[in-house]
């Protein structure tokens, strides 16, 4: 069982999504967008099986200048029959003090199959405070249409240039790329009703302490040109593990008020993880429980 934790909300820079904002700082970052000249790299095939491999869970408390605000939770899930079709379930909550004036349980669910783990169909189910939305986008990759639909509103029809990724897709998939310091790689991705090209950069290697205990992190800085879900001030910054299961550890964002920050708390799926220096008491087998 993962752990609970204590989480808040309120005092809001616009009401926007602000429990997700820590997650979408990545999620933003990776979405593979149409094929040219600046592409993204292609993924390590074997990482790539790894990360797809088995049920996985990671836990995240967000805490917003230093309070905790909430938790995020992703929950990978294979499909049953064997074949290339997998579930990325994310949900955010709010708890405590801040959840009294403005409570948020947040749904969001992205279905990817084949080879590329391309996604197919993603849904939200938002709520937040008094209101209540759904919203709704597929993908057709083989004819560059996405349609989305909020509510009960008409339906919207977009064309891109190729295949696309979604923010929580491109969350799983960027774990499998080539990360060398020093380099920057150029990651298209539809976002705010168009394609964009966001820069990402491998600034350096960190020791960093986590629930695995001392671990060597890589830090990497995407510059994101488009607002997205959330008001952004400056560009995140994201510590992944530097071993072979790429797990993102630290997230870091600016917003209107302040900034947030999410940290792996509590993790479930991967058991080839190898910590520097493990803290007692505190190793990936425990941290699942």
């Amino acid at each position: 069982m993962l752990s609970n934790t204590s989480h808040d909300k309120k005092v809001l820079p616009k009401r926007k999504g602000f429990l997700v904002a820590a997650l979408l700082a990545i999620c933003a970052t990776w979405p593979i967008g149409a094929a040219t000249a600046a592409t993204l790299p292609a993924p390590d095939p074997e990482r790539l099986q790894q990360v797809y491999t088995r049920e996985e869970v990671l836990h995240y408390e967000v805490t917003w200048l230093g309070v905790p605000a909430g938790e995020l939770i992703i929950h990978l899930l294979p499909a049953q029959d064997g074949q290339q079709r997998y579930t990325i379930r994310v949900t955010a909550r709010s708890a405590g003090l801040l959840d009294v004036f403005y409570p948020v349980a947040d749904t969001f669910e992205t279905i990817v199959i084949g080879p590329d783990r391309l996604p197919t169909r993603y849904s939200i189910d938002q709520r937040e405070g008094s209101r209540h939305n759904t919203k709704l986008t597929t993908y057709e990759q083989t004819e560059g249409v996405v349609t989305y639909q909020k509510n009960d509103a008409p339906v919207t029809t977009y064309t891109v240039s190729g295949p696309v990724y979604n923010e929580f897709a491109s969350f799983m998939i960027m774990r499998a790329l080539p990360m060398v310091v020093g380099t920057q790689m150029m990651v298209p991705t539809f976002a705010d009703e168009k394609r964009h090209e966001v820069m990402v950069r491998v600034e350096t290697k960190e020791t960093l302490k986590c629930i695995f205990g001392e671990i060597t992190a890589i830090r990497v800085r995407p510059q994101l040109p488009f607002k997205g879900l959330y008001q952004k001030r400056g560009d995140p910054i994201v510590w992944i593990s530097d071993d072979q299961a790429r797990i993102p550890v630290t997230i870091k964002a600016k917003i209107i008020i302040g900034s947030l920050t999410a940290e792996l708390i509590a993790y479930q799926g991967w058991r080839k993880f190898q910590a520097t220096e493990p803290a007692p008491g505190n190793n990936v087998e425990e941290s699942a429980r």
